[in-house]
Protein backbone atom coordinates (compact mmCIF):
# COMPACT_ATOMS: atom_id res chain seq x y z
CA UNK A 1 0.00 0.00 0.00
CA UNK A 2 2.60 2.24 1.07
CA UNK A 3 4.44 1.27 -2.28
CA UNK A 4 1.81 2.68 -4.12
CA UNK A 5 1.84 6.13 -2.72
CA UNK A 6 4.02 9.00 -4.35
CA UNK A 7 5.46 11.78 -3.17
CA UNK A 8 7.26 14.05 -5.45
CA UNK A 9 10.62 15.27 -3.79
CA UNK A 10 9.77 18.53 -5.96
CA UNK A 11 7.12 19.70 -8.30
CA UNK A 12 7.56 18.71 -11.90
CA UNK A 13 9.15 21.29 -14.10
CA UNK A 14 6.50 22.99 -16.42
CA UNK A 15 8.24 26.19 -17.45
CA UNK A 16 11.82 27.17 -18.72
CA UNK A 17 11.89 29.01 -16.25
CA UNK A 18 11.21 26.27 -13.41
CA UNK A 19 14.49 24.28 -14.89
CA UNK A 20 16.62 27.41 -14.34
CA UNK A 21 15.63 28.08 -10.99
CA UNK A 22 15.79 24.92 -10.08
CA UNK A 23 19.24 24.97 -11.57
CA UNK A 24 20.21 28.47 -9.21
CA UNK A 25 18.72 25.82 -5.84
CA UNK A 26 20.53 23.36 -6.45
CA UNK A 27 23.84 25.16 -7.47
CA UNK A 28 23.39 26.96 -3.70
CA UNK A 29 22.27 23.87 -2.08
CA UNK A 30 25.85 21.95 -3.52
CA UNK A 31 27.94 25.24 -2.58
CA UNK A 32 26.67 25.31 1.07
CA UNK A 33 26.47 21.30 1.87
CA UNK A 34 30.27 21.57 0.96
CA UNK A 35 31.12 24.44 2.47
CA UNK A 36 29.39 23.09 6.17
CA UNK A 37 31.19 19.55 5.39
CA UNK A 38 34.63 21.38 5.46
CA UNK A 39 33.99 23.42 8.30
CA UNK A 40 32.24 21.43 10.51
CA UNK A 41 35.31 18.30 9.15
CA UNK A 42 37.70 20.90 9.90
CA UNK A 43 35.97 22.13 13.28
CA UNK A 44 35.85 18.15 14.63
CA UNK A 45 39.78 17.90 13.54
CA UNK A 46 40.77 20.47 15.36
CA UNK A 47 39.12 19.20 18.57
CA UNK A 48 40.85 16.28 18.67
CA UNK A 49 44.26 17.53 17.09
CA UNK A 50 44.50 20.62 19.44
CA UNK A 51 43.04 19.36 22.53
CA UNK A 52 44.65 19.90 25.96
CA UNK A 53 46.76 16.78 26.30
CA UNK A 54 47.76 17.51 30.44
CA UNK A 55 47.13 20.21 32.96
CA UNK A 56 50.16 21.89 31.77
CA UNK A 57 49.65 22.30 28.69
CA UNK A 58 49.99 25.76 27.21
CA UNK A 59 48.57 27.80 24.09
CA UNK A 60 51.05 28.22 21.72
CA UNK A 61 51.22 32.03 19.87
CA UNK A 62 49.79 32.19 16.94
CA UNK A 63 50.24 35.42 15.17
CA UNK A 64 47.67 34.16 12.12
CA UNK A 65 48.38 34.65 8.71
CA UNK A 66 46.98 37.25 6.45
CA UNK A 67 46.98 35.06 3.37
CA UNK A 68 44.52 32.77 5.12
CA UNK A 69 42.21 35.41 6.71
CA UNK A 70 42.46 36.94 2.40
CA UNK A 71 41.45 33.19 1.35
CA UNK A 72 38.66 32.53 3.62
CA UNK A 73 37.04 36.07 2.93
CA UNK A 74 37.33 36.13 -0.90
CA UNK A 75 36.04 32.35 -1.44
CA UNK A 76 33.43 32.92 0.41
CA UNK A 77 32.74 36.24 -1.46
CA UNK A 78 32.73 34.94 -4.71
CA UNK A 79 30.52 32.28 -4.55
CA UNK A 80 28.06 35.00 -2.55
CA UNK A 81 28.42 37.04 -5.80
CA UNK A 82 27.85 34.28 -8.06
CA UNK A 83 24.56 33.84 -5.98
CA UNK A 84 23.39 37.19 -6.44
CA UNK A 85 24.51 37.38 -10.18
CA UNK A 86 22.67 34.57 -11.04
CA UNK A 87 19.74 35.12 -8.90
CA UNK A 88 19.32 38.72 -10.63
CA UNK A 89 19.64 37.36 -14.19
CA UNK A 90 16.50 35.28 -13.50
CA UNK A 91 14.69 37.66 -11.63
CA UNK A 92 15.24 40.11 -14.18
CA UNK A 93 13.74 37.84 -16.97
CA UNK A 94 11.11 37.19 -14.91
CA UNK A 95 10.54 40.55 -14.93
CA UNK A 96 10.63 41.22 -18.78
CA UNK A 97 6.81 40.76 -19.91
CA UNK A 98 6.73 40.09 -23.43
CA UNK A 99 4.66 43.10 -24.68
CA UNK A 100 3.00 40.89 -27.42
CA UNK A 101 1.85 37.91 -25.15
CA UNK A 102 -1.89 37.38 -24.38
CA UNK A 103 -3.04 39.26 -21.61
CA UNK A 104 -4.70 37.04 -18.86
CA UNK A 105 -5.75 38.83 -15.49
CA UNK A 106 -6.46 37.55 -12.22
CA UNK A 107 -8.51 38.99 -9.11
CA UNK A 108 -7.88 37.54 -5.59
CA UNK A 109 -10.74 37.65 -3.58
CA UNK A 110 -11.43 36.10 -0.13
CA UNK A 111 -11.35 33.38 -0.54
CA UNK A 112 -11.23 32.39 -4.34
CA UNK A 113 -9.33 33.05 -7.84
CA UNK A 114 -11.22 34.71 -10.13
CA UNK A 115 -9.37 34.55 -13.78
CA UNK A 116 -10.47 36.12 -17.13
CA UNK A 117 -8.95 35.17 -20.33
CA UNK A 118 -7.99 37.72 -23.14
CA UNK A 119 -11.46 36.76 -25.00
CA UNK A 120 -13.60 37.39 -22.34
CA UNK A 121 -13.96 33.72 -20.77
CA UNK A 122 -14.25 33.09 -16.75
CA UNK A 123 -12.61 31.18 -14.54
CA UNK A 124 -12.90 30.56 -10.50
CA UNK A 125 -9.79 28.85 -9.19
CA UNK A 126 -9.27 27.13 -12.73
CA UNK A 127 -6.97 29.00 -15.74
CA UNK A 128 -6.58 26.87 -18.47
CA UNK A 129 -3.24 27.20 -20.89
CA UNK A 130 -2.09 26.41 -24.18
CA UNK A 131 1.39 24.60 -23.94
CA UNK A 132 4.92 26.46 -25.26
CA UNK A 133 2.75 29.84 -25.25
CA UNK A 134 4.05 32.83 -23.52
CA UNK A 135 1.01 34.65 -21.83
CA UNK A 136 1.39 37.95 -19.37
CA UNK A 137 -0.61 37.63 -16.20
CA UNK A 138 -1.87 40.70 -14.95
CA UNK A 139 -3.27 40.35 -11.08
CA UNK A 140 -4.97 42.56 -8.52
CA UNK A 141 -6.77 41.93 -5.14
CA UNK A 142 -10.65 42.98 -3.81
CA UNK A 143 -10.10 43.08 -0.68
CA UNK A 144 -6.96 42.01 1.58
CA UNK A 145 -2.96 41.22 -0.07
CA UNK A 146 -3.29 37.58 -1.90
CA UNK A 147 -0.28 35.63 -3.55
CA UNK A 148 -0.81 33.78 -6.80
CA UNK A 149 1.49 30.67 -6.53
CA UNK A 150 2.03 27.84 -8.99
CA UNK A 151 5.08 25.71 -7.36
CA UNK A 152 5.18 23.80 -10.88
CA UNK A 153 6.03 26.89 -11.93
CA UNK A 154 8.43 28.38 -9.31
CA UNK A 155 6.32 31.33 -9.94
CA UNK A 156 4.96 33.98 -7.30
CA UNK A 157 3.24 37.12 -7.67
CA UNK A 158 1.62 39.49 -4.69
CA UNK A 159 -1.93 40.45 -5.68
CA UNK A 160 -2.39 43.86 -3.76
CA UNK A 161 -5.61 45.96 -3.81
CA UNK A 162 -5.63 49.20 -5.78
CA UNK A 163 -2.59 48.09 -7.78
CA UNK A 164 -1.92 46.00 -11.18
CA UNK A 165 0.97 43.35 -10.47
CA UNK A 166 1.93 41.28 -13.77
CA UNK A 167 4.06 38.08 -14.69
CA UNK A 168 4.48 35.48 -18.00
CA UNK A 169 4.59 32.15 -18.22
CA UNK A 170 5.78 29.92 -21.21
CA UNK A 171 4.70 26.09 -20.26
CA UNK A 172 6.30 23.01 -21.27
CA UNK A 173 4.71 20.60 -20.04
CA UNK A 174 1.25 18.90 -20.53
CA UNK A 175 -0.47 18.46 -17.44
CA UNK A 176 -2.42 19.47 -14.34
CA UNK A 177 -0.65 21.79 -11.53
CA UNK A 178 -1.67 23.26 -8.53
CA UNK A 179 -2.37 27.15 -7.60
CA UNK A 180 -1.94 28.18 -3.82
CA UNK A 181 -2.24 31.59 -2.40
CA UNK A 182 1.00 31.82 -0.93
CA UNK A 183 0.58 34.91 1.64
CA UNK A 184 -1.73 34.31 4.50
CA UNK A 185 -5.01 36.33 3.87
CA UNK A 186 -7.38 35.08 6.86
CA UNK A 187 -9.18 32.42 7.91
CA UNK A 188 -9.84 30.35 4.68
CA UNK A 189 -6.26 31.25 3.11
CA UNK A 190 -5.82 27.13 3.34
CA UNK A 191 -9.04 27.21 0.87
CA UNK A 192 -8.04 29.31 -1.40
CA UNK A 193 -6.57 26.73 -3.80
CA UNK A 194 -7.33 25.91 -7.37
CA UNK A 195 -5.76 23.78 -10.65
CA UNK A 196 -3.62 25.30 -13.88
CA UNK A 197 -4.63 22.97 -16.86
CA UNK A 198 -1.47 23.00 -19.19
CA UNK A 199 -3.37 21.50 -22.69
CA UNK A 200 -1.80 20.67 -26.24
CA UNK A 201 -2.94 23.52 -28.95
CA UNK A 202 -5.32 20.78 -30.26
CA UNK A 203 -7.14 20.51 -26.87
CA UNK A 204 -6.79 24.04 -25.58
CA UNK A 205 -9.03 25.24 -28.87
CA UNK A 206 -11.22 21.98 -28.17
CA UNK A 207 -11.95 23.57 -24.64
CA UNK A 208 -12.48 26.86 -26.26
CA UNK A 209 -14.88 25.62 -28.47
CA UNK A 210 -17.10 23.91 -26.24
CA UNK A 211 -16.74 26.68 -23.75
CA UNK A 212 -18.29 29.19 -26.04
CA UNK A 213 -21.42 30.05 -27.74
CA UNK A 214 -20.97 30.91 -30.70
CA UNK A 215 -23.55 33.38 -32.49
CA UNK A 216 -24.30 34.58 -35.96
CA UNK A 217 -25.19 38.34 -37.05
CA UNK A 218 -24.04 41.64 -36.40
CA UNK A 219 -24.64 41.96 -32.78
CA UNK A 220 -21.98 39.17 -31.96
CA UNK A 221 -21.24 39.36 -28.16
CA UNK A 222 -17.92 38.04 -28.52
CA UNK A 223 -17.26 38.06 -24.76
CA UNK A 224 -13.78 40.12 -24.76
CA UNK A 225 -13.15 42.52 -22.09
CA UNK A 226 -13.00 45.31 -24.62
CA UNK A 227 -16.84 44.22 -25.45
CA UNK A 228 -17.99 43.91 -21.91
CA UNK A 229 -16.35 47.27 -21.16
CA UNK A 230 -18.81 48.73 -23.68
CA UNK A 231 -21.17 47.58 -22.14
CA UNK A 232 -20.05 48.82 -18.44
CA UNK A 233 -19.86 52.49 -20.14
CA UNK A 234 -23.10 52.22 -21.63
CA UNK A 235 -24.44 50.96 -18.27
CA UNK A 236 -22.68 53.24 -16.43
CA UNK A 237 -24.12 56.74 -18.89
CA UNK A 238 -20.22 57.44 -19.18
CA UNK A 239 -21.23 58.53 -22.74
CA UNK A 240 -23.64 60.91 -21.75
CA UNK A 241 -20.40 63.34 -21.08
CA UNK A 242 -17.49 61.47 -22.73
CA UNK A 243 -18.69 61.48 -26.29
CA UNK A 244 -18.23 62.93 -29.31
CA UNK A 245 -20.48 65.77 -29.73
CA UNK A 246 -19.56 69.48 -29.29
CA UNK A 247 -20.60 70.16 -26.20
CA UNK A 248 -19.57 66.98 -24.56
CA UNK A 249 -18.76 67.78 -21.15
CA UNK A 250 -15.72 65.27 -20.41
CA UNK A 251 -12.65 64.64 -22.84
CA UNK A 252 -13.29 62.75 -25.53
CA UNK A 253 -11.12 59.20 -25.46
CA UNK A 254 -10.67 58.10 -28.52
CA UNK A 255 -6.59 57.30 -29.51
CA UNK A 256 -5.74 59.24 -25.99
CA UNK A 257 -3.89 55.61 -24.53
CA UNK A 258 -0.41 56.03 -24.19
CA UNK A 259 -0.42 59.98 -24.72
CA UNK A 260 0.39 62.20 -22.12
CA UNK A 261 -2.41 65.05 -21.11
CA UNK A 262 -2.20 67.76 -19.10
CA UNK A 263 -3.76 67.88 -15.98
CA UNK A 264 -5.29 71.25 -13.76
CA UNK A 265 -2.25 72.62 -12.08
CA UNK A 266 -0.13 72.45 -14.70
CA UNK A 267 1.37 68.94 -14.57
CA UNK A 268 1.52 66.26 -17.10
CA UNK A 269 -0.07 62.58 -17.08
CA UNK A 270 0.43 59.45 -19.26
CA UNK A 271 -2.41 58.26 -19.94
CA UNK A 272 -2.46 54.76 -19.39
CA UNK A 273 -3.57 51.84 -16.97
CA UNK A 274 -2.75 53.11 -13.42
CA UNK A 275 -4.65 57.02 -14.40
CA UNK A 276 -7.60 54.88 -15.94
CA UNK A 277 -7.94 53.20 -12.51
CA UNK A 278 -7.42 56.14 -10.55
CA UNK A 279 -9.50 58.36 -12.87
CA UNK A 280 -12.62 56.07 -12.35
CA UNK A 281 -11.54 55.31 -8.14
CA UNK A 282 -10.81 58.78 -7.38
CA UNK A 283 -11.25 61.10 -10.20
CA UNK A 284 -10.64 64.25 -8.07
CA UNK A 285 -7.36 63.29 -7.55
CA UNK A 286 -6.03 63.99 -11.39
CA UNK A 287 -8.76 66.94 -13.32
CA UNK A 288 -7.57 66.83 -16.57
CA UNK A 289 -6.72 70.61 -18.01
CA UNK A 290 -9.31 72.60 -19.36
CA UNK A 291 -12.61 69.86 -17.91
CA UNK A 292 -14.75 70.64 -14.61
CA UNK A 293 -14.33 68.04 -11.88
CA UNK A 294 -17.76 66.86 -12.42
CA UNK A 295 -17.35 63.03 -12.54
CA UNK A 296 -18.52 60.60 -9.98
CA UNK A 297 -16.79 58.25 -8.29
CA UNK A 298 -16.52 54.66 -8.65
CA UNK A 299 -15.73 52.14 -6.04
CA UNK A 300 -15.46 48.67 -5.87
CA UNK A 301 -18.71 47.89 -4.84
CA UNK A 302 -20.06 50.00 -7.61
CA UNK A 303 -17.54 48.55 -10.50
CA UNK A 304 -15.35 45.59 -9.12
CA UNK A 305 -11.92 44.68 -10.37
CA UNK A 306 -13.01 42.61 -12.98
CA UNK A 307 -15.41 45.38 -14.40
CA UNK A 308 -12.64 48.05 -14.28
CA UNK A 309 -10.24 45.61 -16.24
CA UNK A 310 -12.92 45.65 -18.99
CA UNK A 311 -13.48 49.38 -18.72
CA UNK A 312 -9.85 49.60 -19.11
CA UNK A 313 -9.68 47.70 -22.15
CA UNK A 314 -12.28 49.01 -23.86
CA UNK A 315 -10.83 52.92 -23.47
CA UNK A 316 -7.33 51.05 -24.90
CA UNK A 317 -9.32 49.98 -27.94
CA UNK A 318 -10.62 53.38 -28.92
CA UNK A 319 -10.15 54.43 -31.91
CA UNK A 320 -11.40 57.59 -33.62
CA UNK A 321 -15.02 57.93 -33.98
CA UNK A 322 -15.72 54.52 -31.87
CA UNK A 323 -16.83 56.46 -29.12
CA UNK A 324 -21.07 55.40 -28.64
CA UNK A 325 -23.12 58.50 -29.65
CA UNK A 326 -25.49 60.11 -26.79
CA UNK A 327 -28.51 58.32 -28.63
CA UNK A 328 -26.67 55.27 -30.08
CA UNK A 329 -28.80 53.60 -32.56
CA UNK A 330 -28.40 49.82 -31.24
CA UNK A 331 -28.75 47.01 -34.22
CA UNK A 332 -31.96 45.09 -33.95
CA UNK A 333 -31.03 41.65 -32.45
CA UNK A 334 -30.69 38.88 -34.58
CA UNK A 335 -34.04 37.47 -35.63
CA UNK A 336 -36.20 40.32 -34.15
CA UNK A 337 -39.24 41.87 -36.06
CA UNK A 338 -38.02 44.73 -38.13
CA UNK A 339 -41.11 46.06 -38.53
CA UNK A 340 -44.50 46.00 -37.17
CA UNK A 341 -46.42 43.06 -38.89
CA UNK A 342 -43.70 40.75 -38.65
CA UNK A 343 -44.34 41.26 -34.58
CA UNK A 344 -48.14 40.54 -35.10
CA UNK A 345 -49.55 43.96 -34.56
CA UNK A 346 -50.56 46.61 -37.16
Amino acid sequence: MLASIEIPFLPPQATEFAKESDLLFWYINAVVLVASIVVYGMLTYFCFAYARKSPTDKTPRILGSTKLEVAWSVIPLIFFLSFFVWGTKLYSEQLKTPQDAPEYFVVGKQWMWKIQHPDGQREINELHLPVDTTVKVTGTSEDVIHDFGIPAFRSKMDVVPGRNTTTWYKPTLVGTYHIFCDQYCGQGHSQMVGKVHVLSQADYESWKEGSFRIREGKNVVDGSPAWEGRKLFLKLQCHACHNAENNARAPRLEAMYGTTRPLQGGTLQKFDDEYIRQSVRNPMAKVAEGWKPIMPAFPLDKVDEIELRNLTAFIKSLKPGDLPRRTEQFPAPVGAPTTATEGGSK
